[in-house]
């Protein structure tokens, strides 16, 4: 026969067969609800993220109506920084938590680096140095940007074309046609960071490979570059200044020295670039995009979408923790 166990001996056991049972369910229980929370972090996550890219693709609509609206309403031949589009959208915050910030640039105010290989390359060359010694950097770099896209293997004076590229670690080429992403200068042979964080700041790379400067919107180093006869007392006044000059003879009657570079200057735009930074709940998201108006209709298009552009924020804000 088999000796049964004391009544007290029973109770302990079944005692710990219930407490293995509830640690068991526990940790199941533990285990679903971690993976629970997951699944719930992940969904938050990219709601978060979605919701920030339509705001900036808000952003970039609103800018698009903007230029539209300026074109019809303000006049299609001028341009200036006073007008609604040269507004930036300073921070603000939104309603999911978290805010938003968007500046928009006129292209025709800077270098337009693109016409080193245009068809005044010759012209645009001298003007490319001038800029370049301006900010510090050697001149001999703007020969290695042509030498960059144009269509031919000749290296330009101190420039570099694939037979040179090819021997660098790694190895690229050239890409012997107009490019319209900043980020490749950094792959010039004489090309250093500080370089390129001066440089980038008064260029800009456009579709089209002429040289047309807003001398309503043009930064001091591109409107100085202009002539080797201007310098720095001259030309700070005139940034400093409101300027909404609706033809370039009013211009030059009230600025003299910029005579002689009076075919490459215009009053008015055709390529903005809108740079948005929008962040909801832990995710954020930045858009930098390229906008061509046409000149008769003023419709405005995008030309190109960027989504991994820093945003460099003009304005300071402290944002209050809450409780």
């Amino acid at each position: 026969m088999r000796a049964e166990l004391p009544a007290s001996r029973q109770l302990g056991v079944a005692l710990v067969s219930v407490l293995l049972i509830v640690a068991i369910l526990m940790a199941v229980a533990s285990r679903l609800l971690a993976s629970h929370n997951l699944v719930i972090n992940q969904h938050q996550t990219v709601f978060e993220s979605d919701q920030a890219l339509h705001y900036a693709l808000g952003a970039e609509t609103l800018a698009i109506q903007a230029l539209y609206d300026d074109f019809h309403n303000s006049g299609k031949d001028l341009d200036h920084t006073g007008e609604i589009w040269a507004r930036d959208i300073m921070p603000f915050e939104l309603d999911e938590g978290g805010f938003m910030e968007a500046q928009v640039r006129d292209l025709n105010g800077c270098f337009n680096l693109n016409a080193l290989a245009g068809s005044d390359a010759e012209r645009a060359m001298e003007i490319g140095k001038r800029l370049l010694v301006s900010l510090g950097i050697p001149e001999q770099i703007a020969e290695q940007w042509k030498d960059w896209i144009d269509s031919d293997e000749s290296a330009t004076g101190w420039g570099a074309e694939d037979s040179e590229y090819l021997l660098a670690q790694p190895p690229h080429r050239t890409p012997n046609q107009r490019v319209l992403d900043l980020s490749e200068l950094g792959l010039l042979r004489d090309m250093s960071p500080e370089y390129y964080e001066r440089l980038i700041e008064v260029v800009c790379l456009l579709p089209q490979q002429e040289l047309k400067v807003n001398v309503n919107t043009a930064n001091a180093s591109t409107l100085m570059a202009l002539d080797k006869g201007l310098t720095e007392s001259i030309v700070e006044p005139i940034v400093a200044s409101e300027r909404a000059y609706r033809e370039v003879t009013d211009f030059l009657s009230a600025h003299s020295g910029f005579e002689a570079a009076q075919s490459l200057l215009t009053v008015s735009s055709n390529y903005f670039a809108v740079h948005v930074s929008a962040n909801v709940g832990e995710s954020s998201v930045t858009l930098r995009s390229l906008l061509h108006r046409d000149g008769t209709t003023g419709e405005v298009a995008v030309m190109q979408r960027d989504f991994g552009k820093l945003f460099k924020s003009r304005v300071q804000i402290d944002i209050e923790p809450t409780i």
